[in-house]
């Protein structure tokens, strides 16, 4: 819950504590210091006397305030010190890997508790409100729906004395692991974006912090997915300024009707040499936390106990907070005497089973690695926590693979898109791991026997059967990939990015006529036509022939409309989930539209029947900008129109006697310009201020 609720309204402060929760302080959160457990807030109490008894906000984890902090509350309610105690209820120790917290623990005790030391101000805020026993906490007690945490923190920081906010949302992976084992239910709804109607803005990251909203490479450059896989259904991602979301009520497609059947394949499978254990044999298993590295570890060296080999097993698993850094460290030997400690020595690893690319390539795995290590990486671009704050982020797997094919002396890397293989062929992403594992045992990097492997994983008890076909999928795609790929489904658009500049143009032209008819698409070409004559540096050129588009096609009302009624959109479904799902849109309806959100934009409506009207709406894209359209007269609208007039001034100042890297970064301006609504009026003025003052340093003016 973490990435909602350490957030606090503009102009205010917080201060960090013990806990999951102390990230805020490396985020844009507004966050800082941190104190020792039971401290929270005492700080405050000292330095309030010098800032004019100025308010501030405190985060507290509920186990931090059962273990001490309850008595930082009572110092600063002594004091009436202005401080709002933020206590954070997510259930679970999560900071060392989600124990209970030992004793009796509970929201409304908490605020029993706050109330008898005198605290009179006290509100409960929760993802699930309406779930909520009111009647359990004292009478002062406010309740309020997570949607609310602007507007009530803006009202606390008025309080005067101390305030109590109980944040109440069970932590993210603790959720996970209970689902898991069906210790809570997993609600059969999902989110999906559609690809083609998404502008890659990424308010749904901003709105949601979540690192299963992850992007992905489109002709049409970088959009965003939700890996449903690891997706805990926080469903904040939602509120985000975007009508390329739906929701899918019903269950994921069954994968025993859908898998390709692999089993001729595997039954030919040739057995590897396995290695030879000498002194010891040491293998470093990589990848990001939540994705099961960790399970990784256990299957291997449990099968390496099971075959009657020494072994030790030491994880890195940092905080257990999802997509962070996880290791593995698997130490085998014919005698427990020859494992004289469990951390992977300085250029001593044997094998590297990367589950992530960037974890692989990061200086602790590569400080293991030395000539001769056996490589097999999952090529997959895994989401990162900076791609949440940088959109456009280059992860540069191509700069690390050859840094780990360089410190390994490998002539290239053995390795595949894990993630891809793993949706297609099984309809999860979870499996991609297992089936690293198999792909390094058939590379000869593991020296351990199958049926030990095999025999491991029942014992783990999480669906045995599939995952034992995982492992062998893995190793076909060492042994014999084109048996697997030549079966798969593409799991996103396989189309081709187009790269010169004839390419770009004829692809554009294309969608343009799809998007009005043969007359805008020749516009379009006639522009650009111009300005060729004029220019020629063929990469400013295949800029333009993008951003003109990009301008030209804004995505009105019809364009989002004829985009969800595509049957591409509605084949892509059913192919992730059982027949009889439902659909529900979000979006702002014009004109209807009264309520805000919480960050005062207009709020979304869950629309269910919407998509009965999306053929005939779509088919009024021939009245697009006439006087009998009836969206023209909105802002938006006129703002988007005059976009295309700016862009054309813009490459009519176009001169080629001037620098060309100030034309490029010009010209590749409205590549910035992305989203709906406010997201993308803030995104002209922006960019529109800064052409502005560009121009003016060449000496031009638009």
């Amino acid at each position: 819950p973490h990435n909602t609720s350490p957030r606090v309204p503009e102009g205010s402060g917080a201060l960090a504590g013990i806990g999951c929760h102390f990230m805020a302080t490396i985020m844009d959160r507004n966050t800082k210091y941190i104190c020792q457990m039971g401290g929270e807030g005492a700080n405050w109490v000292g330095t309030s006397r010098f800032n004019d008894n100025a308010h501030i906000f405190q985060n507290i984890g509920d186990g931090t305030w059962f273990h001490s902090g309850s008595l930082a509350i009572r110092q600063a309610a002594a004091t009436n010190t202005n401080i709002t105690f933020k206590l954070l209820f997510n259930d679970a120790v999560a900071m060392t890997g989600g124990q209970a917290v030992d004793g009796e623990i509970s929201p409304a005790g908490i605020a029993h508790v706050c109330a008898a030391e005198g605290i009179r101000r006290i509100a409960l805020v929760s993802d699930d409100i309406n779930a909520v026993q009111r009647g359990s906490f004292p009478a002062l007690t406010s309740f309020h729906d997570r949607a609310e945490m602007d507007s009530l923190q803006r009202e606390l920081r008025e309080f005067k004395g101390v305030s109590i906010l109980i944040y109440q949302q069970t932590c993210a992976a603790e959720k996970r692991r209970r689902r898991k084992r069906g210790a809570m239910v997993d609600p059969a709804r999902h989110v999906v974006i559609n690809e083609a109607v998404c502008e890659g803005c990424g308010d749904c990251s901003v709105a949601s912090n979540c690192l299963s909203v992850e992007p992905l490479e489109t002709p049409l450059g970088r959009k965003r997915r939700i890996n449903l896989s690891s997706c805990n259904k926080d469903f904040t991602c939602l509120d985000g300024f975007c009508p390329s979301f739906v929701t899918i009520e019903g269950d994921r497609l069954a994968t025993a009707a859908s898998m390709p059947d692999f089993s001729a394949a595997i039954a030919t499978l040739p057995d590897p040499s396995p290695p030879v254990i000498h002194d010891a044999y040491d293998i470093i298993v990589t990848g990001v936390g939540g994705t099961g590295v960790v399970t990784v570890g256990a299957v291997l060296s449990m099968a390496a106990h099971l075959d009657g080999t020494a072994t030790s097993l030491l994880n890195f698993s940092g905080l257990a907070q999802k997509f962070g850094a996880v290791m593995s460290f698997i130490r085998l030997a014919a005698s427990p005497d020859q494992l004289n400690q469990t951390r992977i020595a300085s250029g001593a690893a044997d094998a590297l089973i990367g589950c992530d690319a960037v974890v692989s390539a990061s200086p602790t795995a590569m400080a293991t690695y030395r000539q001769g290590t056996r490589t097999v990486i999952n090529l997959a671009e895994m989401t990162t926590g900076q791609i949440v704050s940088s959109r456009d982020l280059d992860l540069q797997i191509d700069d690390r693979l050859a840094a780990i094919a360089l410190a390994t002396g490998s002539d290239g890397i053995n390795g595949f898109n894990a993630n891809y293989v793993a949706e297609a062929a099984l309809g999860d992403v979870v499996y991609a791991n297992i089936m690293m594992l198999g792909a390094a045992w058939q590379n000869g990097a593991v020296p351990v026997s199958i049926e030990a492997i095999f025999r491991a994983i029942e014992l783990n008890g999480v669906k045995p059967e599939m995952n034992r076909l995982a492992f062998d999928i893995g190793r076909l795609m060492i042994a014999a990939p084109d048996s697997v790929t030549e079966t798969l489904k593409p799991t996103t658009s396989t189309a081709p990015i187009p790269q010169d500049y004839a390419q770009i143009v004829n692809h554009r032209a294309g969608l343009l006529t799809d998007y009005q008819d043969a007359g805008y698409a020749d516009l379009y070409r006639s522009r650009l036509d111009g300005f060729a004559a004029r220019c020629d540096d063929e990469a400013l050129r295949c800029i333009v022939a993008r951003e003109l588009y990009r301008v030209m096609a804004y995505k009105d009302e019809y364009e989002v409309a004829r985009l969800h009624a595509r049957a591409a959109f509605g084949a892509s479904l059913d192919n992730q989930f059982a027949p009889g799902y439902r659909t529900v849109n979000h979006m702002v309806v014009p004109f209807l539209t009264r309520q805000t959100d919480a960050r005062g934009r207009p709020k979304k409506t869950d629309m269910r029947l919407i998509k009965y009207l999306f053929p005939l709406l779509a088919r009024g894209k021939a009245l697009r900008g006439s006087r009998f359209d009836p969206f023209r007269y909105q802002h938006d609208r006129k703002q988007e129109r005059a976009l295309i007039d700016w862009y054309l001034d813009l490459m009519a100042q176009y001169d080629s006697s001037d620098d060309p890297a100030a034309w490029h970064s010009l010209l590749g301006a409205a590549g910035d310009i992305r989203g709906f609504g406010p997201v993308k009026m803030q995104a002209i003025e922006t960019v529109r201020a800064s052409v502005t003052e560009q121009l003016a340093a060449i000496g031009r003016k638009i």
